[in-house]
């Protein structure tokens, strides 16, 4: 059974079985009849042997996760859902005081929202992070994809309490950076059932907004030919939707990109790189489009803020103080 759930079964059936024709080609004496037909049969094994490895290369997780926070600040936990395990880190104050969460990007840990975080810690909030699937302490995953680490950030959101005591009355916000954004784009949004606290505002800082950009970068990087793209898209909706039933089939993206897969059901801020050198100015332009309609979003793009690092920022520290300032229950 364990061999079964392999990810790079279909890829290996699929290698062996053209390995098989090429035999038969080379060692039976075939008239030109079977010769061809065997030929054509070793044409289809290559194809979909490559194809095969072409959706499994899309899930690759992190190979070597860095380091998580460390630090007097934190204390560590472990939830465990479906399976996987969870590492999460608290900075616990008052449970009448506010409560930020952090959600780190792609092959990031915690260690690189953490002075994000400290800088909330000086202002006595409470504080969290949430290490992604693969990724720092949380458990490998054979096949990431956001989808899944979605459900997992919605899981332990529904179940905060397990973490940390706060009062039903306190401020709740997320912060999501590139990849966090993205993913808390989408458990703040109406595709998801009330957490048990309501979100104040979440914040994000040069977010992902569109996978089909993500998925074509990708493409090229592999060399994926464009005329086998429409069948490689295929494949990995069959793939998707043996994980997860509930997304529906189709050939287009646009389920993936906001806001269809969803906006924060709450004030938000954008604090966006001027010069993104990992996502550029896309996915902003994007959220800027789609955003706001029925909760304020407020953004900026802020030339000093690279996409990655800047641990601390003056620029960006500036306008989210701003920005907290306009809330009535801080």
């Amino acid at each position: 059974m364990i061999f079964l759930e392999w990810k790079w079964l279909r890829t290996l059936l699929w290698l062996t079985s053209f390995i098989a024709t090429v035999v038969i080609l080379i060692a039976a004496g075939l008239s030109v009849f079977w010769f061809l037909t065997v030929l054509m049969a070793c044409i289809i094994c290559l194809y979909n042997s490559y194809l095969e490895f072409m959706v499994t290369a899309i899930f690759i997780s992190p190979l070597k996760p860095k380091d998580s926070a460390v630090g007097e600040h934190w204390s560590s936990h472990y939830g465990t859902h479906k399976g996987l395990k969870t590492h999460i880190q608290v900075h616990s104050t008052d449970t009448n005081q506010p409560l930020i969460i952090f959600v780190h990007g792609w092959r990031s840990t915690s260690a690189s929202v953490a002075d994000r975080a400290l800088w909330f810690i000086e202002k006595n909030w409470n504080a969290m992070l949430l290490e992604l699937p693969g990724h720092g302490q949380s458990s490998p995953i054979h096949r990431w994809n956001a989808i899944t680490s979605a459900e997992h950030v919605e899981y332990h959101l529904r179940n905060l309490s397990e973490y940390i005591s706060i009062s039903k009355d306190a401020p709740v916000f997320l912060y999501g950076h590139s990849m966090g954004g993205y993913l808390c784009s989408r458990v703040s949004s109406q595709h998801i059932k009330p957490l048990g606290f309501n979100i104040t505002g979440v914040v994000l800082e040069s977010p992902l907004m569109l996978y089909s950009h993500i998925l074509e970068e990708i493409c090229y990087q592999l060399r994926i030919p464009q005329s086998m793209r429409p069948m490689h898209l295929k494949r990995l909706y069959r793939d998707v939707k043996m994980m997860h039933p509930e997304i529906e089939p189709s050939d287009s993206l646009k389920q993936f990109d906001i806001p269809l897969w969803g906006l924060p059901d709450a004030p938000t801020l954008c604090l966006q790189s001027m010069n993104d050198n990992r996502l550029g100015r896309a996915h902003y332009d994007a959220l800027v489009l789609h955003g706001g309609k029925e909760h304020k979003l407020t953004h900026h793009l802020i030339e000093s803020l690279p996409h990655s690092g800047a641990r601390t920022n003056k620029d960006r520290e500036q306008l989210l103080g701003d920005w907290l300032d306009s809330f009535d229950s801080l």
